[in-house]
């Protein structure tokens, strides 16, 4: 039985350390304008680049064991221990005309491994990315926007003293409450896109895997530590263009911190959240190796309506590619129709993209090229039809994943 030790949340100040105009903080590229960053990104992120390819490794790193006690609210936030990190919030939004929106709200934190400690604010021993997305489905395009900054005087960070995700002024803040339910507050602004949401969990944190580890491949370490908030009740604002909507819907929160890369023969892998109608929730990922088969360390972890759980191997399912889309920027093949089926829960499912052109191509290099959309569920559970919606994420198509250099 996995052990998991909660912390009540502890007044804290309010404050928040990011900046309130992203152009006055921070990098910011538009791939879907030009491939190339302007001359100012360009420096910082080549300047950051260097450092990571120089400095990350998973070496001087703790890794992901067996025997982890999650506490609560500390492991919301960030643990520099480990090398690699990341908070991914995703979602399905419709405004009250019926307007459909995915979205993407993205913190990522990679370590550098240093010989010394940071002398001042400005040395950079963490690297902070962040990406944001807005999917306009009727308009059939993605808004994309991408962040790449260091520690510095509060530049970036992800704190349990200002409980508080950010790169600059994209944020998000957990507010004091429940610490298994906590309300949290979602902003980002780009040049062409901002949003803005308050996310209230309707079922628990969701810790995958098993001994609290959730194990990717075969060797020591290979693992990360893996928590959800697998249905959140969303409602705020999004703006595309001149267009400012109201939005309600439903959205996902992943948080993975681990310090190794995947085993030499996967190649990366294929990720689903799955919100169904009858109030389940699945979070299924296919660990795919480089003759393209999911291998033996595929899983998934079932969230019941009561929020009771159940973990799943890879003999508990099958995650089937169907229909290939082709990116005109990379060349590489998704699969961005799945078929699903999980016997032991009477459980199949087609899945559809809601746009095939949802590639993501990180401008400053330090990401891997992935897909990541909105897409929707319908098939049957025990005989009777069922239906949702979630997201889809797909690494590995264009060359093989490396998270650390």
């Amino acid at each position: 039985m996995q052990k998991v030790r909660f912390m009540s949340w502890k007044a804290r100040s309010s404050k928040c350390c990011g900046y309130e105009s992203a152009s006055s903080c921070t990098p910011r590229v538009s791939l879907r304008r030009s491939r190339f960053p302007q001359s100012g990104v360009l420096v910082t992120s080549l300047c950051l680049l260097a450092l990571a390819s120089h400095g990350l490794a998973s070496s001087s790193f703790e890794t992901a064991k067996p025997g982890y006690e999650f506490a609560f609210p500390r492991d919301y936030f960030e643990h520099p221990a480990y090398a690699a990190e990341w908070w991914y919030y995703t979602g399905n939004l419709e405004s009250a005309d019926g307007r459909s929106f995915g979205f993407e709200l993205t913190f990522f934190r990679a370590g550098i491994d240093r010989a010394a400690p940071p002398e001042s604010a400005w040395d950079a021993d963490q690297v902070y990315l962040a990406h944001f997305v807005v999917t306009d489905i009727a308009e059939g395009r993605i808004h994309y926007h991408e962040r790449v900054n260091r520690r510095g005087p509060g530049l970036a960070g992800a704190s349990e003293a200002e409980r508080s995700i950010w790169n600059g002024n994209w944020n998000v803040q957990f507010l004091a409450g429940d610490p298994l339910r906590p309300m949290q507050r979602l902003s980002a602004i780009g040049s062409d896109a901002s949003l803005r949401l308050e996310l209230t969990p309707l079922k628990d944190v969701v810790v995958h895997g098993e001994d609290g580890v959730s194990v990717k491949a075969g060797g020591e370490g290979q693992a990360s530590h893996y928590t959800s908030f697998t249905r959140l009740r969303a409602s705020g604002s999004v703006v595309v263009g001149r267009d400012e909507l109201e939005v309600r819907g439903l959205a996902w929160m992943d948080h993975e911190f681990f310090s190794h890369n995947l085993a030499e023969n996967q190649a990366g892998w294929d990720w689903m959240s799955i919100q169904l109608d009858d109030g389940s929730d699945l979070m299924l990922y296919g660990m795919r190796g480089v003759d393209g088969r999911h291998d033996r360390f595929t899983g998934g972890t079932l969230v019941n309506l009561d929020g009771s759980q159940r973990h799943l191997m890879a003999d508990d399912l099958r995650l089937i590619p169907g229909r290939l889309w082709r990116s005109g920027e990379t060349g590489a093949a998704y699969p961005v129709e799945w078929r699903v089926e999980i016997p032991g829960l009477g459980l199949d499912l087609d899945v559809e993209p809601l746009l095939d052109a949802q590639e993501i191509v990180s401008g400053s290099g330090l990401t891997p090229v992935y897909w990541e959309g909105a897409v929707r569920y319908g098939g049957v559970r025990r005989g009777e039809p069922v239906k949702g919606q979630g997201y889809l994420e797909m690494t590995g198509y264009d060359r093989q994943v490396r998270l650390l250099r």
